[in-house]
């Protein structure tokens, strides 16, 4: 469990002091190459719908893969990321198990949501690998900051699960109904993050400096991937908290008063 309190001790969450960066639905024009990794006859292509930086918090994927030049459409990629620290501790941190070729954008697409970012003490590399016909390993990437980023992690007492729900929408919120959009995993003595596919959302907006909440509220539903989507109403400008409360198989397992996020409405 040690690796549970060394996240739970040691993570720095960011606030949403800024915008929140989303992926929107994109075509491959607006995918930014990030890295290219390559060995031998081979190569991997990584691109963010964010930008050219990889970013704490969600990040949405697109990989390209060639064999002595040639791109590869069919099958699956596998891509895996793990953060080292000085000393030699390692974690995993939540990734799309199979990337698969997507004809619009004309890649590879998936996810992952790195949990801490890279400094002089800590690194980050990540695995490719072709339908595991081919793989190149070990091969070293930055993360950096996000100032919209919002991360959440805590602990099931009754089942020891380490939950993590990812905030990835709304974006630049604004006064009135916005779509509310967030990823739930969980992982156990960190053996790796598994999506949480069938939990049900109790979402509760709340501002503090006024002391009330507001109606019209949508509760979030699974719709993919572990994706839950819902719309919260933010009925004036200020600083509000969205509460959610989360149950799996009728038990709820977040903690009393329920983890939330911070939002600057304007």
């Amino acid at each position: 469990m040690k690796y549970i309190l060394y996240i739970l001790s040691g993570l720095l969450l960011f606030s949403c002091k800024g915008e929140d960066i989303i992926a929107p639905e994109n075509p491959e024009s607006e995918y930014t190459k990030v890295l290219t990794v390559d060995s031998s006859n081979y190569k991997f292509e990584l691109y963010s719908a964010f930008g050219s930086s990889l970013l704490v918090g969600y990040n949405e994927l697109g990989i390209k893969v060639f064999e002595n030049n040639v791109e590869k459409t069919d099958g699956f990629v596998r891509y895996v990321p793990s953060m080292f620290h000085t000393g030699g501790q390692a974690h995993k941190t939540p990734y799309k198990e199979f990337f698969y070729y997507n004809t619009q954008k004309k890649m590879y697409t998936g996810y992952a949501c790195y949990i801490m970012l890279s400094d002089t003490t800590s690194f980050w590399i990540s695995d490719y690998s072709y339908n595991d016909i081919f793989t190149v390993k070990r091969k070293f990437f930055d993360v950096y900051p996000n100032p919209g980023s919002q991360m959440r992690f805590w602990l099931d007492l009754n089942t020891n699960f380490l939950y993590l729900l990812t905030l990835i929408q709304p974006a630049d919120p604004k006064t009135g109904l916005n779509t509310y959009k967030c990823i739930l995993h969980k992982s156990f003595e960190n053996s790796g993050y598994s999506e949480v596919d069938s939990a049900r959302m109790f979402i509760r907006p709340w501002m503090p400096s006024h002391g009330h909440g507001s109606s019209s509220n949508v509760n979030p539903v699974w719709i993919n991937n572990g994706i839950y989507e819902g719309k919260t109403n933010f009925t004036m400008a200020g600083n509000w908290y969205v509460y959610d409360s989360i149950s799996v198989n009728n038990q709820f397992i977040t903690p009393n008063p329920p983890i939330y996020f911070v939002f600057d409405v304007r």
